[in-house]
């Protein structure tokens, strides 16, 4: 993984943590449960999804 993939991701973690958090209205630490039970931050790490090239909004709508 190069440095650029690793900040795509980490750059969408951040949005997608936020999103969980304002629409279901939990912690940071429920958030990150959220994504760690429903895949999304496998999804994201996993380079031939390529989900990490998306946007926010898309992801928003596939993974979450």
């Amino acid at each position: 993984m190069t440095e650029k993939q690793r900040f795509l991701i980490y750059t969408h973690f951040a949005g997608l943590l936020a999103s969980i958090r304002k629409n279901n209205k939990v912690s940071i630490s429920e958030a990150v449960k959220i994504m760690l039970s429903n895949g999304i931050i496998q999804k994201l790490e996993d380079l031939e999804t390529g989900y990490y090239l998306e946007s926010d909004a898309y992801l928003e709508r596939v993974l979450i």
